[in-house]
């Protein structure tokens, strides 16, 4: 075997150890670009191909993905379904979560509101605030904890915004607890009970 076909080899053998692995096509150019060797070299470039072909053929899919270059690996129409994927579920999050914002910021509902007072007085609320009977504050189901709604008496039409920092009532069919302190606020001690309205606000100061 000549020098030039020991080079031809050395460097076939290179290639294959670096993962690039040559195609059908890539062998025929093989053979076009050595036509002046002998018809003996050429039968030997041919069986050396044949034989990397073959083992890349019959390689696993993981391995055959790992020898892929780069660039093809980067531009894979799997790889660019799964980041289109992936951007397609960003976008519907962010649009789900945009919704569920404007949502809760749009809150409003009525119902009945009841009152708790002296028996529950300095003690934990859901929050983690100690109870305070005489503050303004609020139990709700489903509220975010820590915010505030404007609640308004629909018989006399008096308002006090409250901060939302516990759970309840789970009774009847009643859709807030107020404190004593925001129950007196809207005259409602008295009767136990009123029905009022519920806004979502930004602070206290809404």
């Amino acid at each position: 075997m000549n020098k030039r076909l020991s080079g031809l080899l050395t460097m076939s053998m290179c290639l294959f150890a670096g993962s690039t692995i040559a195609t059908s096509a890539q062998a025929a150019a093989a053979k076009t670009n050595f036509a002046p060797l002998s018809q003996e070299n050429a039968s030997h470039i041919d069986r050396v191909l044949g034989e990397l072909t073959r083992q890349h053929d019959n390689a696993p899919s993981l391995v055959k993905s790992a020898r892929q270059p780069t660039s093809l690996a980067l531009s894979s129409s799997l790889l660019a379904s799964n980041t289109s994927q992936l951007s397609n579920d960003d976008d519907v999050l962010e649009r789900l979560t945009a919704v569920a914002s404007n949502s809760v910021s749009k809150f409003k509902q009525t119902g009945l509101a009841s009152w708790y007072g002296r028996q529950f007085h300095g003690r934990k609320t859901a929050s983690g605030d100690t109870f305070d009977m005489n503050g303004l504050t609020a139990a709700h189901r489903s509220l975010p904890l820590n915010c505030y709604v404007r609640v308004t008496n629909n018989t006399n039409g008096k308002s006090v915004v409250v901060k939302v920092n516990d759970r309840g009532p789970f009774s009847g069919n009643r859709v807030l607890d107020l404190s004593y302190g925001a129950a007196k606020r809207l005259d409602i001690t008295n009767k136990g009970v009123g029905k009022v309205s519920i806004e979502r606000v930004a602070g206290p100061q809404s």
